[in-house]
């Protein structure tokens, strides 16, 4: 059976990786805002030549890449979900084999004081905005593309 320390540690290897996933979605975040301005672009062109036939070549892979954005981060989501799920279950193992260290209820206790510090933003999903953001593309592109071809 492993001592204290080497529960800490392998539970403190768990939260550095949890921060590094949280600077890769940064990253990640900078492509978005790529293809928000690749976006913006397209929109660009299409008040440019108007709302002609032309136009479709810019607003229906708009409609398809929103589209599969969202669907995209929906299943980011899930994933996360399952490995936030296994993490927990591991966790309730390790704090029933050292009850010592109150493994559980130091996680509440943190949970709740970021709760506290962060009454709105806690509430908010970042999924949910990810998600928003990709209808919204999807919806102009869509919106567009039947404003032309009617």
């Amino acid at each position: 059976m492993a001592d204290d320390s080497d529960v800490l540690i392998e539970l403190w290897r768990e939260q550095r990786d949890q921060a590094r996933q949280v600077e890769e979605q940064r990253a990640t975040l900078t492509n978005i805002v790529i293809l928000v301005v690749v976006v913006a672009a397209g929109l660009g062109f299409i008040s440019q030549r108007g709302l002609q036939l032309s136009v479709l070549a810019v607003t229906l892979p708009m409609t398809q890449l929103g589209s599969y954005g969202a669907l995209a981060c929906m299943k980011y989501r899930e994933r996360s979900a399952l490995h936030d799920a296994q993490a927990r279950s591991l966790r309730t193992k390790l704090d029933g084999l050292h009850p010592r260290l109150s493994i559980d209820s130091e996680w509440a206790n943190t949970y709740l004081v970021q709760q506290t510090r962060f009454p709105r933003l806690f509430k908010l999903r970042l999924y949910a905005l990810w998600v928003t953001l990709h209808v919204g593309i999807a919806m102009v592109g869509g919106t567009l593309s039947l404003w032309v071809l009617l």
